[in-house]
């Protein structure tokens, strides 16, 4: 099993984190605090992955339009709650997309269907991607030396108990993310 995480752990985080990946990020980076994967190389996969993945559904959502998004059904029923985000905040968006679960990927093909500069998103996206892999990997990674610390697991056990931890913490955000009704903005009368 080690074998397998060793050879294969970088280019599994790559391939989750074209879509998404926060739990994988942080598995990944306590994976690396037990000795298993090394941190900075995580965290570049992790970059890399998200920010192609990002660039191609926003290529994509630029050159075919609606008849991309529909392709994927969470991410056309998402497209609304997208757009208002997008009318609000503007491009600074692309910068705020990883930290909204749930709106990541409608984020983005809203800025490709809303014909965003292509250079403006490249240099926003890489930015976002980066701040992302960084705060989560090392989050993760931290997390695991605290946890390690205090409850003295063995590895397999610490592994487990974050594992665990993140599927409850992104279940609650989910969840809670879901039931928040999202207001419009009031009509301004003529």
């Amino acid at each position: 099993m080690q074998a397998l995480v060793q050879q294969y752990g970088y280019l599994l985080i790559f391939v989750v984190t074209l879509f998404e990946g926060e739990s994988v990020l942080i598995i990944a980076a306590i994976l690396a605090h037990q000795g298993l994967l090394n941190i900075e190389l995580s965290v570049l996969s992790a970059f890399l992955g998200s920010t192609l993945g990002d660039q191609l559904f926003f290529h994509l959502a630029r050159q075919e339009g609606y008849e991309f998004a529909k392709k994927f059904k969470y991410v056309f029923d998402a497209l609304p709650r997208a757009e208002r985000m997008v009318k609000k905040h503007g491009t600074y968006v692309v910068l705020l997309a990883r930290y909204i679960y749930g709106l990541r990927t409608a984020l983005v093909v809203m800025c490709g269907l809303g014909k965003m500069p292509t250079a403006k998103f490249t240099v926003y996206n890489i930015i976002a991607a980066s701040f992302w892999a960084v705060s989560y990997g090392f989050l993760g990674y931290f997390f695991s030396e605290a946890i390690g610390s205090v409850a003295g697991l063995k590895k397999i056990e610490l592994v487990v108990a974050a594992a665990i931890a993140v599927v409850a913490v992104i279940y609650w955000i989910v969840r809670n993310a879901n039931t928040r009704p999202i207001a419009d903005k009031p009509k301004q009368e003529e």
